[in-house]
């Protein structure tokens, strides 16, 4: 994902997995504009210097002032889209994680697991690296792909239900028991949007999504939900609760000033 902000106020959100489709209407009333199923091919720098004029008003040849653009070169990920080329003056990169497995292979067989270009393991329905029974690959490090061949997407839910299924099966293969093929069940969008400010659409109401502070709280309860013990949900819930008095105490200590000094 990679996030660019003009000082104009124009904003892009590019992103290589088109999963953020339902937060749509939240980035739009914020003026952002998406490109979805992109990877940024390049970002070249360019210089554009000025010149000077002295007191009889000629120009000097002297450089003395630069302004650097960028420009994004994207490419679509998949069929239907066309390249773009895009002109910032600010890059904010926010790429993810890169998998490691292309440096944990030996040095005598090189390639020998079945690797994609982002050098991610190409694993079957039980989870298990293609071509290698007893190697399993999950979450970030695996390529999975659904029932229309796209690749499920590098998520916290993802790699969340693959874990599940990975336990299981691991105690499978040992017990020689049937191991049991993966099926992701979306469970709808996350996304922040600033301070108190958040969008989640769930997956089991159709064309529903939370935004502003509701946003932001159901945002906070899923995540809740989602700690594996309830000693991990009381402390972040503490920490969570004593962070927004202090941030409301904060706001109308300074709502307050701003009263009083008539401002």
């Amino acid at each position: 994902m990679l996030w660019n902000e003009w000082f104009v106020g124009c904003k892009f959100l590019i992103a290589l997995f088109p999963n953020l489709k339902r937060s749509l209407p939240v980035l739009s009333s914020s003026k952002v504009q998406l490109f979805l199923g992109y990877f940024v091919q390049s970002i070249t720098k360019e210089s554009h210097f000025r010149t000077s004029d002295n007191d009889g008003g000629a120009v000097q040849n002297a450089r003395v002032a630069a302004d650097e653009r960028l420009f994004l070169e994207l490419q679509p990920a998949g069929r239907g889209l066309s390249s773009q080329i895009l002109e910032v003056d600010l890059v904010l990169w926010a790429a993810g994680s890169k998998p490691l497995l292309p440096q944990l292979e030996s040095h005598n067989k090189p390639h020998n697991l079945p690797l994609n270009a982002r050098g991610q393991a190409e694993i079957d329905e039980t989870l298990r690296i293609k071509g290698h029974p007893r190697i399993f690959a999950i979450g970030d490090s695996s390529a999975l792909r659904d029932s229309d061949g796209r690749i499920l997407p590098a998520t916290a839910q993802v790699a969340f239900q693959q874990a599940d299924f990975t336990g299981w099966n691991l105690w499978a293969a040992i017990n020689q028991r049937p191991l049991l093929p993966f099926r992701f069940q979306n469970l709808g969008e996350m996304m922040t949007l600033g301070r108190n400010d958040a969008a989640i659409s769930p997956s089991f109401i159709e064309g529903l999504t939370l935004e502003g502070a509701l946003g932001h709280t159901a945002r906070k309860i899923a995540y809740l939900f989602r700690f594996p013990t309830n000693e991990h949900r009381f402390k972040v819930g503490i920490s969570w609760f004593i962070k927004s008095a202090v941030d409301s105490v904060a706001s109308l200590q300074s709502s307050l000033i701003k009263f009083l000094s008539g401002t």
